[in-house]
């Protein structure tokens, strides 16, 4: 039974008097591009209406860029409509499916409907696909687009629709054949844009978290009731902030707030992707009378969430982006100047339930100067999984598949070796039967190529399992701001580390953890992220199943030994861990089959590394300076600080990634013997012989569609012209980032 309140909520929504006009336009057209501001309703109730009013749909599929986004509307939207979640309304996300065979409705990540994808290209189960939040323009989301286009060529009777809140709606509709748009108001009310007067935004880098501290001031002491919400790039930025704001509020005197009366105090909240749910779920609370609420964000806050009671933005003009460079390998974390677009969405946060105020840190110059939109992700990230899965599909011509924005062909090129290198494809760039294998699991490929070694090879799957689900979840350790609890920390630590490496300190902390029967307080006095080892439970769980389910077998290598033996060389030691617990050896082997890709030297007269594959042998890197300089992240047991091994003893290094701040860090990082990965690196000398590209296996099937040819001039003109722009516009970004 649905709740009456619960209905009249959804017809005051600003959506609800084109139920009809919607429901009509779904109906008559089978691709459809539907745009609204973030608050009108589209993301919970457009589903409702197909549900509604197509009884012969079997089954609907809605696809979010955010996995908590896919939770809480699916939460919602079985509220509404007064059923229990996981029976007529689900949703699927990473390791985590609470849908029944009952599901009509399944809100979804955008990389579930990937890997569905990858089985069942037709998407044999759907009548309705909605892919919301198209704006964001994730990998997925745009290798999606693509995919559906080609699922629509098949399945004519699909009905697409596309939905944003911001959106170049004649791209999208060239996309799908110059489909139809409409476009959904929403209640918005006027803001008053406030432009720094002379701040170019290429100076802020170093000042732009105390100007926006500044700004929350000025608006504290004198605008009207109404609560902030105050955009800044990342986690560190968001905590530093609200310190702050907190410490110089306290020096404020009634007589200082000019609306005193009704404005006498402040609460402070931050808001970033990684907050316990409990912290986060403040956020939304209306804050007690005469109390303003500051909240600090990332750009979670743009359009993902709505946060009530907003009546102020401050705009610091910055977001945090992942780039990766594909001739380094490395994923640097910029910090960028954002959109045009993104900057008119933040301003829009503060219109939606009454008039408001969008203070930006930087003039309009800078505004002006701005790209229009934000470089789509598969434009400057990483394409190794999104390749895979595309070979999976039979896609054999990655370079010219159907993109919406294509990526740069270095991206592809580069994906595609270190398939080769994983043996994943072999040298004409067809799937092989491991790589068709290591698409079983939702993993990075490098995860997928360990966990299949671990088991049919070095008899150690159940610790690899371990050790690849806290790989797969958030950073485990804490670091705390106070220095002094900062040292607490990094001694609370120690007991964990292992002297191979990181790898084999992630199984220590994991078997701590479960030990200890997961004891949240016992995370928190070695500070250490309880929900990080939940997930990786969690995680760990899923994998174990999947290996099972297709006959891989789960076997330990740890050594048999005396319980009485162990119990007394903890406590003579006051460490959790023996070294000798396990063998770790095949548990290296087993990551070496992968990460001997990312295998590192050290340079013989510095106390630096260099990515071994790039120099050509170790009698010539000394006059090489052109190899870039690898650093061991402070983080890692191995970091020369912590003495748990000599730096004279690590000739070999293998490392999960390499993060560029001020310096190239090896982030999670083991030793390991050459004599391991010797064979593995003859593949390295195969590459130039290679045709990975898979054209000429392309241009021999039939499969491939006329109109993708790369024969075809206006169409290959195109495609150069977007990647030239594309590239343009990258570089621009990044010499502002580095200014």
């Amino acid at each position: 039974m649905v709740d009456p309140k619960i209905q009249k909520q959804r017809e005051l929504l600003p959506i609800f008097p084109y139920r009809q006009q919607i429901i009509d336009a779904i109906k008559k057209k089978n691709l459809l591009v539907i745009t609204g501001e973030t608050g009108s309703g589209k993301t919970t109730q457009i589903p409702q209406y197909i549900l509604e009013n197509f009884p012969e749909c079997r089954l609907i599929g809605v696809t979010q860029p955010r996995r908590i986004a896919a939770m809480t509307v699916a939460k919602r939207v079985s509220e509404e409509h007064g059923t229990r979640l996981g029976n007529e309304i689900g949703y699927s996300i990473r390791f985590d499916d609470c849908t029944s065979t009952k599901t009509r409705l399944r809100y979804m990540t955008d990389g579930v409907l990937l890997r569905e994808a990858t089985t069942d290209p037709k998407l044999s189960n759907y009548d309705v696909i909605i892919v919301d939040e198209a704006h964001e323009r994730t990998v997925e989301t745009d290798v999606l687009f693509g995919l559906l286009k080609q699922t629509y060529r098949m399945r004519p009777e699909l009905k697409i629709l596309v939905m944003s809140a911001t959106l170049n709606v004649e791209k999208f509709s060239d996309f799908f054949n110059k489909c139809p748009t409409m476009d959904i108001p929403g209640r918005m009310y006027h803001v008053e844009i406030n432009h720094h007067r002379d701040a170019k935004i290429s100076s802020l880098k170093s000042t732009y978290i105390e100007r926006a501290v500044d700004t929350a001031l000025f608006i504290h002491q004198e605008e009207p009731p109404g609560d902030v919400l105050v955009f800044l790039t990342g986690q560190n930025d968001i905590e530093r902030a609200c310190r702050d704001l907190e410490r110089e509020a306290r020096h404020l005197r009634r007589s200082d707030i000019r609306y005193g009366k009704h404005v006498k105090a402040m609460v402070v909240y931050p808001l970033y992707a990684s907050l316990e749910t409990m912290e986060q779920r403040a956020i939304f609370d209306e804050p007690p009378e005469g109390t303003r609420k500051f909240v600090f964000a990332t750009n979670i806050a743009q359009t993902s969430v709505t946060i009530p009671g907003i009546k102020y933005v401050i705009d610091s003009g910055f977001v945090k982006q992942k780039s990766y460079d594909p001739n380094t390998g490395m994923d640097a974390l910029l910090v960028v100047p954002i959109s045009q677009a993104a900057a008119t969405q933040r301003a829009g946060r503060a219109g939606r339930t009454a008039p408001g105020k969008a203070y930006r840190l930087y003039c309009r110059e800078s505004y002006e100067q701005m790209d229009e939109e934000t470089i789509p992700e598969i434009q400057r990230s990483s394409l190794l999984g999104t390749v895979l899965s595309l070979k999976k599909m039979g896609i054999q011509d990655i370079i010219n598949f159907e993109f919406i924005d294509p990526p740069d062909p270095l991206l592809v090129t580069n994906a595609l070796r270190q398939l080769f290198l994983l043996e994943a494809i072999d040298a004409s760039g067809r799937l092989t039967s491991l790589g068709d294998l290591m698409t079983i699991f939702p993993l990075n490929p490098f995860l997928s190529r360990v966990l299949i070694s671990s088991a049919k090879e070095f008899n150690c799957s159940r610790e690899i399992v371990i050790i690849v689900s806290m790989l797969s979840a958030e950073e485990v350790f804490h670091s705390p701001k106070n220095e002094e609890k900062q040292m607490i920390a990094e001694e609370a630590r120690k007991q964990f580390y292992h002297s191979s490496g990181d790898h084999m300190t992630l199984l220590n902390i994991f078997e701590a953890y479960r030990d200890c029967g997961h004891d949240i307080d016992w995370c928190r006095e070695r500070y250490l992220n309880h929900r990080a080892l939940s997930i990786a439970k969690n995680v760990r769980e899923q994998i174990q199943d999947i290996m099972e389910k297709n006959g891989l077998p789960i076997i330990s290598c740890r050594r048999n030994e005396n319980s009485n033996d162990e119990e007394r060389t903890r406590k003579k030691r006051k460490t959790y861990y023996r070294e000798t617990k396990y063998d770790p050896e095949p548990i290296l082997q087993s990551l070496a089959t992968a990460y001997y890709i990312h295998l590192s030297k050290r340079h013989p007269h510095r106390p630096v590394f260099y990515h071994y594959a790039s120099g050509a042998a170790s009698e010539s890197v000394d006059s090489n300076s052109s190899l870039l300089a690898l650093h061991i992240s402070p983080t890692s047991a191995l970091y020369p600080e912590n003495k748990v091994v000599k730096i004279e003893s690590l000739d070999w290094l293998i490392y999960h990634a390499i993060v560029y701040t001020n310096k190239a860090l090896m982030k999670t990082v083991s030793k390991i013997r050459y004599n391991w990965v010797e064979e593995k690196m003859s593949l390295f000398k195969q590459l130039p012989k290679t045709r990975l590209d898979g054209s000429e296996v392309a241009n021999k099937e039939s499969g491939q569609n006329d109109d993708m040819s790369e024969n075809d001039p206006v169409k290959k003109n195109r495609r150069i012209e977007a990647i030239a722009a594309a590239k343009e516009r990258a570089l621009r970004r990044r010499a502002m980032a580095q200014e």
